[in-house]
């Protein structure tokens, strides 16, 4: 499957929304989990910490993945202060995003001329994003999602934990199980964003 084929999987899988977890948590409710964040307290990550996040991020992921065909997505805010080689590596390429995706983004792009868009596809393995995984964990590219078009699962990460999308109650209901230590326990930190206007996106049986 090439990286147009996925895409227009992704299109159809979440209603033309963009790959951002926090706007997918209002859209697609039904089917969304999270992982914990590592830590409490406002003090800077040490070193440590953010191989732990990392890990966390590749053994989730690797639940969901493992020997499945997966699109990679990213948005660079503004490349040029990025970690952007680890992308180029797996041979991430510009993609012209959808006129949906840039509607709903909105003021998420401070500024549109400077965003990149860029997508590749792989065969998932164990490990396979592991210098990807420590540059999010250091909040040091903009937002990542992996998508699988043939389960319709997402896996979007962020510095502190990562946002999950797990169709089919059964499947979601062992993830919790596996990784129930890393699931919250809590409401999410900080100001609830104000959901979009309109329906909900339900679970496809």
């Amino acid at each position: 499957m090439d990286v147009h084929e996925a895409l227009d999987a992704w299109q159809a899988q979440y209603s033309g929304q963009p790959p951002v977890g926090f706007m997918l948590r209002f859209t697609h409710e039904a089917v969304w989990t999270r992982v914990h964040y590592l830590r409490e307290g406002m003090e800077p990550a040490t070193a440590e910490e953010d191989q732990k996040t990392a890990a966390r991020f590749d053994s989730v992921a690797s639940s969901l993945f493992i020997g499945t065909t997966v699109l990679v997505l990213a948005i660079h805010l503004d490349p040029r202060r990025e970690a952007t080689a680890d992308l180029q590596a797996l041979g991430a390429k510009p993609i012209t995003p959808p006129e949906s995706w840039i509607k709903a983004l909105g003021e998420y792009l401070p500024d549109p001329s400077r965003a990149e868009f860029v997508a590749a596809t792989l065969s998932w393995q164990r490990g396979c994003l592991d210098r990807l995984w420590l540059s999010v964990a250091r909040d040091l590219i903009g937002r990542i999602a992996v998508f699988c078009p043939a389960t319709g699962d997402a896996f979007c990460p962020y510095g502190g934990g990562a946002d999950l999308f797990v169709w089919g109650s059964e499947r979601r209901s062992k993830l919790g199980e596996r990784f129930r230590a890393w699931l919250p326990s809590t409401k999410i930190p900080g100001a609830v964003p104000q959901r979009p206007a309109g329906d909900m996106v339900a679970e496809r049986r």
